[in-house]
């Protein structure tokens, strides 16, 4: 975790857009997808939590949103795995907001389905818990904020506002809000000065440091607080006992 060297050392290849991105610290460095055992996921994102939480002193009930740049950075992957670890291994209640419209195929728990949607809430004035659903019997809710690629500004409105935002504080101890690519979608740029603070999604060896930078500097633009960066994918090219030492 926190290796911050692998970081540094991608910033000395690719110049100083790569620098600027790095003095966000690297908080995760996962290799999602190269054989990583679920306990060894567990303790990344154990570790992941407590680090956001060292960067949020004071906030009993953070909300955090994870960001990437492009398609496929692993952004989904590990707003779910940190919401369910933390509500399975932590016991903690967990709200993760799917805010992810890029690619309805492949969203989060597809198969829950809530008793109303965002739209119908908005629309009727109803309980906003309506529109969450419980993992099985865990302290873990789902909360698909958009059913569609298409969405209405008035339901995008509503979730820049306290009224969306305070209900669910008082509820849960942790809020995780999975965006979408924010090249593609305004989506998380919109809402980033609701939330406490905003984890950066790059993967290593893919993502551009001169995206990444532009996506920091939009986040910070519309009132974010950047807590620092999930270095997502990284490919180990030397003996793992070596990284453990750095």
């Amino acid at each position: 975790m926190s290796k911050i060297y692998d970081a540094l050392e991608n910033a000395q290849k690719t110049g100083n857009a790569a620098a600027d991105v790095v003095k966000s610290e690297v908080i995760s460095s996962s290799t999602e997808g190269v054989g990583e055992s679920l306990v060894d996921m567990e303790e990344e994102m154990i570790a992941l939590y407590q680090s956001i939480s060292t960067s949020l002193p004071g906030v009993e009930h953070p909300s955090v949103m994870f960001l990437g740049s492009r398609s496929n950075e692993g952004t989904s992957t590990v707003a779910r795995e940190l919401a369910r670890t933390v509500s399975l291994r932590l016991e903690k209640t967990v709200l993760l907001i799917d805010l992810d419209r890029s690619r309805l195929d492949m969203r989060v728990f597809a198969h829950l389905r809530p008793e109303k949607t965002m739209e119908e809430v908005v629309h009727t004035g109803e309980s906003i818990e309506k529109t969450m659903c419980r993992v099985e019997e865990s302290s873990l809710y789902v909360m698909p904020l958009f059913q569609r690629t298409i969405i209405t500004p008035k339901t995008l409105d509503s979730a820049k506002k306290r009224a969306f935002w305070d209900p669910i504080r008082e509820k849960f101890d942790l809020i995780v809000v999975d965006c979408p690519p924010a090249t593609m979608f305004p989506d998380g740029p919109a809402i980033v000065s609701q939330v406490d603070g905003v984890v950066l999604v790059v993967e290593a060896e893919k993502t551009r440091w001169q995206v990444a930078l532009s996506v920091k500097e939009k986040v910070i633009k519309s009132g974010g607080r950047i807590l620092g960066i999930v270095f997502n994918r990284q490919r180990h090219y030397i003996p793992q006992w070596i990284y453990n030492r750095l």
